[in-house]
């Protein structure tokens, strides 16, 4: 027989599985703990997604835009007054509130979906075996490592785009902003983008097609569910229920800046929101569609063949 080449960006299960347990006796897959497959698998997903080229490729142009979003603040200050806070959060949020999602999670799908999509690919789900024969396991594993560098990401790159939005506007002799007050607002998008892998894998555990995954990964938070939300709410006589919805709630839980009260400026904002919500209220309704769906994708990789 001839013997199975390995890709360096892609290593093939027994070459991944020798790399994690170097120095470690070797133990029966029957006698290992729950905690034990999980972290076999987490580690063998980790190698395999900072082994993908795009991973990186994705990660260098989140840390290139994020630059640009710092200085962007500048179109929001003049020389006496400083960004508002609203205005603050939003930039570095990757502007949630007028693209419906955050741009960083459409960049980040690639990540979200990248160890189910290779499943699919390659017609084999390699974490299985590292997991005594367990495809929750597996998948279990692929979100955590997923959602661990996407959170990453996304405290980086507000990181990134303060730095550069402080600096530019010292250079440009303009006030500094609150900086503290968009905190809060900060943490709900790290949490809402935590959520961004559990959607993202089960869509693709679910939909079993790239092409057809991205496609609902975008238009869904754009169109779908707005379009679907007033359809059933007229249907039903709910005119509250779009702005409930997974996404909905998701924006509102991105919003939320002190000075986003009453006016004509906050009434726009909520329009563009489409969502009532309060913002941590937004922050659970949003996780437990990210759970319940996780919860869906998880059946759906552990009862079908990956093809």
């Amino acid at each position: 027989m001839n013997s199975p080449t390995t890709d360096p960006a892609r290593p093939d299960t027994m070459t991944a599985l020798s790399r994690i347990t170097a120095g470690t006796p070797a133990a029966p897959r029957n006698t290992l703990s729950r905690t034990d497959k999980l972290r076999l698998a987490a580690d063998y997903e980790w190698h395999h997604l900072r082994g993908l080229r795009s991973t990186w490729i994705v990660l260098s142009v989140a840390a290139v835009l994020a630059i640009g979003n710092g200085l962007s603040l500048l179109l929001v200050a003049d020389a006496d007054t400083a960004p508002t806070p609203a205005a603050v959060a939003d930039n570095l949020q990757w502007a949630p509130t007028a693209t419906q999602l955050p741009l960083l999670a459409l960049l980040l799908i690639a990540i979200g979906t990248g160890s189910v999509s290779t499943d699919l690919t390659r017609g084999t789900a390699p974490t299985t075996w590292l997991t005594a024969a367990s495809r929750r396991t597996a998948f279990v594993a692929k979100i955590c490592v997923a959602s661990l560098l996407v959170t990453a990401t996304a405290v980086a790159t507000a990181l990134i785009a303060g730095a550069a939005g402080a600096l530019a506007l010292v250079l440009g002799g303009m006030p500094q902003p609150a900086w503290g007050e968009s905190l809060p607002a900060l943490l709900r998008f790290v949490l809402v983008m935590a959520c961004w892998p559990a959607v993202a894998a089960s869509v693709a555990a679910l939909v079993r097609n790239r092409t057809a995954t991205v496609l609902v990964l975008v238009l869904w938070p754009l169109i779908i569910e707005r379009a679907a939300g007033v359809l059933v709410g007229r249907l039903l006589g709910a005119d509250s229920l779009p702005g409930v919805l997974p996404f909905a709630a998701a924006r509102a839980a991105m919003s939320g800046a002190p000075d986003t009260g009453d006016g004509a400026d906050a009434t726009l904002e909520r329009t563009l929101l489409g969502s009532g919500l309060d913002p941590w209220t937004g922050v659970v309704v949003h996780a437990v569609f990210a759970i319940a769906i996780g919860c869906a994708g998880a059946w759906a990789y552990s009862r079908r063949d990956a093809a």
